[in-house]
């Protein structure tokens, strides 16, 4: 949903945060993939050519715990895209506790 994103909104440069390394390397090469997530990755793979510079980063779930939650929210409503315009309200008040609990 990201690289989509980022087609429609006509970027030319962008970095990619994923929790899973697995697909960020078979996304990053333009090997097929015959697993069970081979279309999406697919997807990524042409799509990925409509931009000057694209990179892939491994972020680990529990230090992106709030990406984590938007993107478990934005599936569970069913939404086609979020933090686009604003943030959702759920989204403010995880990161206010997230926050919170960081050491100085």
């Amino acid at each position: 949903m990201a690289i989509q994103a980022g087609v429609e909104m006509g970027l030319r440069v962008v970095t990619i945060e994923g929790n899973s390394m697995s697909v960020i390397k078979k996304s990053q090469t333009d090997l097929v993939d015959k697993s069970e997530i081979g279309a999406y990755i697919r997807d990524v793979q042409t799509k990925k050519n409509r931009f000057w510079s694209i990179i892939f980063i491994h972020a680990h779930r529990s230090a992106n715990q709030l990406a984590y939650i938007l993107a478990m929210e934005t599936l569970e409503n069913r939404e086609q895209s979020y933090l686009v315009g604003s943030v959702p309200v759920y989204a403010l008040q995880r990161m206010e506790i997230e926050w919170a609990k960081e050491p100085n």
